[in-house]
């Protein structure tokens, strides 16, 4: 009795069904797919325009938009699954979201709240984006005791935070924040920040900023050479750092 083979058989419907459950996962993966929208508000719920947003999944950013003039944002066509939304705007404090996106989650607009961080302190008078860096370079050229970083420096040096600029500063120490980038301590205390001539309390600079929105920073790890109008009695241990912002 002559017996027929059944492995081409069987290797036809195995290639069939792989085939099938290779089309079922693409389809799976294409309805996953899904739109975010959501706003970007002040705590007193006032809409922030130009918040820069970052999606991340495994610690990388796959997708970046910033807030329209109304706050409104929205990630769209984003494959579902765990991820993470960081929040960045000048004068607020960074947050993070962590959330799985799915259409049930995605179904209603998120917003987004943030906190101010610069206190009612009287502004250093800035004349625009020129003048923001008269000082700076004035400063640069005369003044031994800061450690100074332009665009070209950030540029060359390509941090990933700008709290990583002050590898190179002495007595200064970083630390895994569990929010976002490093916690900074100069001599061992919260160095004073001041933002475009606006002092930031309570803020690390990792939370204020990032590398490509700085035109110049100043690191002062004493109070020696610190210019007088952002010298702080009460801070003078600690050390000063002056960033200056540019148009991106």
């Amino acid at each position: 009795m002559r017996i027929r083979s059944s492995l081409p058989l069987l290797a036809a419907v195995t290639c069939s069904v792989a085939a099938t459950m290779t089309a079922r996962a693409a389809l799976a993966q294409g309805a996953a797919q899904v739109t975010l929208n959501g706003v970007v508000l002040a705590d007193d719920r006032t809409p922030l325009a130009d918040a820069v947003l970052g999606l991340e999944r495994s610690g990388q950013t796959l997708y970046r938009v910033r807030s329209a003039s109304d706050g409104r944002f929205s990630f769209t066509d984003i494959p579902g699954g765990a991820a993470a939304i960081t929040v960045r705007r000048l004068g607020y404090l960074q947050r993070r979201l962590e959330f799985d996106i799915n259409a049930g989650t995605a179904k209603d607009p998120l917003e987004i709240l943030l906190t101010p961080v610069a206190t009612d302190v009287e502004a250093v008078t800035i004349e625009g984006a020129t003048g923001k860096l008269q000082g700076f370079n004035a400063r640069r050229v005369r003044n031994n005791f800061g450690y100074f970083f332009d665009q070209n420096d950030i540029r060359r040096k390509n941090p990933r935070y700008v709290s990583e600029l002050f590898r190179t500063v002495p007595g200064a120490r970083l630390q895994a924040s569990r929010r976002n980038g490093n916690v900074l301590e100069l001599r061992n205390c919260t160095p004073r920040i001041w933002l475009d001539g606006v002092r930031a309390d309570n803020a690390q600079i990792d939370e204020l900023i990032s590398p490509s929105e700085i035109a110049g920073m100043e690191i002062y790890p004493s109070f020696a050479g610190v210019p007088a109008e952002y010298m702080d009695k009460e801070n003078r241990a600690c050390g000063v750092v002056l960033v200056w912002t540019r148009q991106i």
